[in-house]
């Protein structure tokens, strides 16, 4: 009986009761669905390891006025490559960006074309040039060389006669070559009238002759004696006097002392360098011409006049024929100052015909 007393004493405790109402309470909460997690909430939670979240973006609406919605077009969405960040990604991303421009970038291809440099016409032209030296009185002691290259001033005065009643035109050597090479116009019957060494009596017997019959003439110059003021040879200033009143001046090498094409380069470097500078010092806008001295030359010869820029050289080889591939060795016909007339008449018709 003491035992019943008691356990009916601690069913009326206050403690006991407390627990009976807590433990229907929960399942009352029970039958009405509610999670029990929330009734829990409210003891004090126990201590534990928690992650700390790794930090995300997030947008906080901020409040901002609101636009009137306005009528704009619907874009309908294409496909578009989606890019993941991911270095990995990335790199492979770029590589294959890279090779589709790549690829697909048209490769311009440059074919070359064969062109043909046409060749340069061969031209020929059968044009005189005759060859003078003195012309003048003999000297008394005349040696039978002197004697073959003075012609007279009759004799001269005769032989120019001839030419103009014959009509023939004078003509330049820029102008015979000019012709080869463009196949520019000639006179129906061209001449050339050239007087080698530059001696005095060009300037007092030959140039007065020359503007009598409206001829021109080219004058190839000695270049030492005449810049030393040797004598019997023209001075620069009766040069420069022809060249004004339309003469053609040519060099004739320094001193003339060589068979060019019998000596080394260096003796003709000397003779035609040294020579083709005092023709352009003496002579403003000067057309190098070029007279070898007793007609000798060789390859080298006429590979240096080319370099120095020489458009023609006449040579001593007898003949009229002249042709665009050998501009630097056009032929001429010498006069000899022995022959009369007659005897010029005829050689002048003979190497006029002839190559």
């Amino acid at each position: 009986m003491r035992k019943r007393g008691q356990q009916r004493a601690m069913l009326r405790s206050p403690f006991l009761l407390t627990v009976a109402a807590v433990v229907l309470g929960l399942v009352g909460l029970t039958q009405l669905n509610t999670p029990v997690m929330q009734v829990l909430s409210f003891a004090t939670p126990t201590p534990t390891d928690t992650a700390t979240p790794l930090p995300t973006n997030t947008l906080t609406a901020t409040p901002t006025r609101t636009q009137t919605p306005t009528r704009t077009p619907t874009l309908t969405p294409s496909a578009t490559a989606t890019i993941t960040f991911s270095p990995t990604a990335n790199r492979k991303a770029t590589r294959q960006a890279r090779a589709t421009q790549t690829a697909a970038a048209p490769t311009v291809t440059l074919t070359p074309t064969a062109t043909q440099t046409p060749l340069p016409i061969a031209r020929s032209a059968r044009v005189p040039i005759l060859m003078y030296h003195h012309v003048g009185d003999l000297p008394p002691d005349a040696d039978a060389l002197r004697k073959s290259l003075t012609v007279s001033s009759e004799r001269f005065n005769e032989q120019m006669k001839f030419l103009a009643e014959q009509g023939y035109t004078t003509i330049h050597l820029a102008e015979l070559v000019n012709h080869l090479q463009t196949g520019a116009p000639l006179p129906e019957k061209p001449v050339v009238l050239t007087f080698d060494d530059g001696y005095d009596d060009a300037y007092f017997n030959v140039f007065p002759t020359l503007k009598d019959f409206g001829f021109k003439g080219t004058f190839f110059i000695i270049g030492a004696p005449t810049d030393y003021g040797s004598p019997g040879y023209m001075r620069w200033e009766q040069i420069l006097e022809l060249y004004e009143n339309g003469m053609e001046i040519g060099a004739h090498s320094l001193t003339h002392r060589y068979n060019l094409g019998q000596f080394r380069a260096s003796i003709q470097d000397s003779e035609i360098i040294k020579g083709n500078q005092l023709m352009v010092d003496h002579l403003p806008n000067w057309t190098p011409l070029f007279s070898y001295p007793s007609g000798s030359y060789n390859q080298y010869t006429l590979g240096l006049l080319k370099q120095l820029g020489y458009i023609a050289a006449v040579t001593t080889k007898q003949g009229a024929l002249q042709t665009s591939q050998a501009p630097l060795e056009l032929r001429r016909i010498r006069i000899r100052g022995e022959w009369n007339t007659s005897q010029f008449l005829y050689w002048f018709n003979y190497w006029s015909s002839r190559p």
